[in-house]
């Protein structure tokens, strides 16, 4: 069982440095499947998925059979989807949007226990873990700070796009919540890869936030 998180899913942020990882992991892969976290535009979506998958391709990954999750499939479709996949990503965007889906749909066991390769990108990041954290962001829509049960593929708190000159979200919302857990920053510049309960650097910095304390765990 392989994951790997990022913040952000960019060619022009680092790509080159996961590049050969990915080759080690999936170079005869072929299935991908894209679990959104925005349902409202699917046609835009899609072209991220394309983006995604030719990203690949530019690497040697040539997958062919690619699907894109929506709520207009049935449970046995998404399974089915899933089933025959090499590589499941969970896509950014609305993380609790995405968690409704996962739920409704009975997809966090499947997800949890899939023996090939799992991405999760910012929102499908912080849905990976035991105990998801979505942070208060009114820019977004999101009103306060909740933890809820995820996945539980990994076992960190994730916190992604985390900025430690960000004084406001560490005083107000993350720093209360680091006397009871232990939470991980991933910044915009880093990728990790989980092997089971073991994670690797493959780039950037990566903090935990504990008992008010910041440590940088490179």
């Amino acid at each position: 069982m392989i994951t790997y998180i990022f913040s952000s899913f960019d060619k022009d942020i680092r790509f080159n440095e996961v590049a050969n990882y990915f080759k080690n992991d999936m170079v005869l892969y072929k299935n991908i499947v894209f679990i959104p976290a925005n349902f409202e535009n699917m046609e835009k979506v899609n072209g991220y998925a394309n983006i995604d998958v030719s990203w690949f391709k530019e690497i040697g990954i040539n997958l062919n059979g690619i699907t894109v999750l929506n709520d207009t499939m049935t449970k046995e479709e998404m399974f089915r989807s899933i089933e025959n996949a090499d590589i499941i990503f969970l896509m950014g965007g609305d993380t609790l949007k995405q968690n409704d889906f996962l739920m409704k749909n009975d997809l966090k066991p499947i997800i949890k226990t899939f023996k090939k390769v799992v991405i999760g990108i910012s929102a499908g990041a912080i849905n990976l873990s035991n105990i998801s954290l979505c942070s208060k962001d009114e820019e977004d829509g999101v009103e306060k700070t909740i933890t809820y049960e995820g996945i539980g593929r990994i076992n960190y708190t994730i916190e992604p796009h985390f900025d430690i000159d960000n004084k406001i979200l560490l005083q107000n919302e993350l720093y209360p919540l680091s006397e009871k857990m232990t939470i991980y920053g991933l910044p915009n510049n880093t990728g990790v890869r989980i092997i089971n309960k073991k994670f690797e650097i493959l780039y950037g910095d990566f903090y935990t936030i504990y008992k008010k304390s910041i440590k940088n765990i490179i």
